[in-house]
């Protein structure tokens, strides 16, 4: 009988034992996975947390402009018609018309005009409109044979500083001003003999500019 007894016994035992390094299996395997689920939530972004980050700021709307249209132009003293068309720069937030023998060739940072008077593109007779700083601008022009000169008479109305460009057998021009909280310039430059046809079709542009913040 104490053979039976202890036999029945250690069976109890055995199984006793199995039935606790079960529940201990599925007690690590419970933290495993709760541990696991943690680790790839750690730092994860939940949904439409990020929204915000990935959201661009809307783009300035574009004021409803004529695509083209006939302006009154002074020509060597008197008064012609000249058709111009409108060219918008997102970059910059500003739209202008541009008369219709000058070619516009931009890029983000500058708005470039240049004459293309009987169909002949001359890229020294240029206007260009741009957000880089004063210095900037003048390291340029200096770097292109200019010297910036005083200017008695203000060309540009809105300008806070205006030189005059100085280069053998060029005329030329440069404005500086603020736009908002927004450094700009415009300067132009041309040959002497472009002097007639350039200067009037230069302050076409200027006068024509409408600023993309100011229609909002």
């Amino acid at each position: 009988m104490k053979k039976v007894f202890y036999f029945i016994l250690l069976v109890g035992l055995i199984l006793g034992m199995v039935g606790c390094n079960n529940n201990d299996d599925k007690k690590d395997d419970k933290a495993k996975d709760e541990k696991t689920e943690q680790t790839e939530n750690k730092g994860g972004a939940t949904e439409g947390e990020n929204d915000s980050d990935e959201k661009e700021t809307p783009e300035q709307a574009l004021p409803d402009l004529a695509e083209q249209k006939t302006v009154e132009m002074m020509l060597e003293g008197m008064p012609e018609d000249k058709v111009v068309k409108l060219y918008q720069h997102k970059e910059l937030g500003f739209s202008t018309y541009v008369p219709d023998d000058m070619i516009v060739e931009s890029n983000p940072e500058i708005f470039n005009v240049y004459a293309n008077f009987g169909g002949t593109k001359n890229k020294d007779a240029t206007l260009k409109i741009t957000g880089q700083t004063e210095e900037v601008v003048t390291k340029d022009l200096q770097d292109n044979g200019f010297t910036l000169g005083k200017v008695e008479t203000k060309a540009v109305d809105f300008a806070d500083k205006e030189f005059s460009l100085n280069k053998e057998g060029m005329i030329g021009h440069v404005a500086f001003f603020k736009h908002g909280a927004d450094d700009y310039a415009i300067y132009y430059y041309f040959p002497e003999d472009y002097a007639e046809g350039f200067g009037p079709r230069s302050d076409i542009i200027i006068k024509e500019i409408v600023w993309h913040d100011d229609q909002s």
